[in-house]
């Protein structure tokens, strides 16, 4: 099993880079770091893979350098291996959908699981604290529930799932705390096989719960309010072409580390 985290010689492909290598650091898999051919500086990029390397060593993880001349050719090599998750970064004010990249490798269907990452501070992703994952009700998938536990696991983190209940605004009024207390009651209910999951697992976690006139909003106020280190994000890539989904703001104007999961479609 390897993970691939694609790299340009900046700041932030590193950055991104340090969590491909602590999550592969906790799978046990290797990481191939690949560059694909464009307008980047090569000096650059030689010194962000010997940087990782001296990051890689630490974590007892092996990694490999790979240069591809063009999106095809990298995906026919994605095609071939075993690649559990591709790790890339994009520009902070950057929307999912724009004309990207990232888009290409949406378009192009590589077969791989796709973590987008967005880098607000470059510092503490060696050491992170505390980890945010926000949901709908209780709508969690087993594969975004997987890279949660293990980015969890992986860093060792106190980590949050934070389920959200929209609301109008009419209805907002006639919540009281006996309607708060037994909403809650069944969110833990809705997720307990997840949370037996990690109780297993040994991952130390919280579960909360918000009523919401507006998800993105309230998700960034809640973040506002308290310490966290990094997001996982769902993608809703079926919204693009028709509504725009609430939670998207966070990954279109984040306010931490965040990761934005697209796992691929088998």
């Amino acid at each position: 099993m390897r993970v691939i985290s694609l790299i340009n010689g900046s700041l932030i492909s590193e950055t991104m880079t340090v969590y491909a290598l602590n999550y592969a650091k906790q799978l046990n898999a290797s990481v191939n770091l690949v560059y694909i051919k464009g307008g980047d500086s090569l000096k650059y990029i030689m010194l962000s893979v010997e940087n990782l390397k001296l990051i890689a060593d630490n974590l007892g993880v092996e990694i490999e350098y790979s240069t591809f001349d063009s999106l095809l050719q990298f995906k026919e090599f994605v095609d071939e291996k075993n690649v559990d998750m591709l790790f890339c970064s994009t520009r902070q004010q950057h929307t999912i959908f724009d004309k990207s990249f990232v888009k290409s490798l949406i378009t192009q269907n590589v077969k791989a699981d796709l973590a987008v990452v967005k880098v607000v501070k470059l510092g503490n992703v060696l050491a992170i604290e505390n980890i945010i994952m926000p949901i709908r009700e209780t709508k969690l998938s087993v594969k975004k529930f997987t890279l949660f536990s293990t980015f969890s696991l992986a860093y060792n983190a106190k980590s949050e799932i934070y389920s959200l209940d929209e609301i109008s605004s009419k209805d907002m009024y006639k919540v009281t705390p006996k309607i708060i207390k037994a909403r809650l009651k069944d969110i833990l209910f809705g997720l307990r096989h997840y949370l037996k999951l990690l109780r297993e697992l040994g991952v130390r976690f919280a579960i909360k719960h918000d009523f919401a006139l507006a998800e993105g909003e309230r998700v960034k106020a809640h973040i506002a309010k308290h310490h966290y280190d990094l997001a996982i994000v769902g993608a809703h890539p079926e919204k693009a072409l028709f509504s725009h989904h609430p939670i998207d703001i966070l990954f279109e104007n984040p306010m931490i580390n965040t990761i934005y999961y697209l796992p691929h479609k088998d």
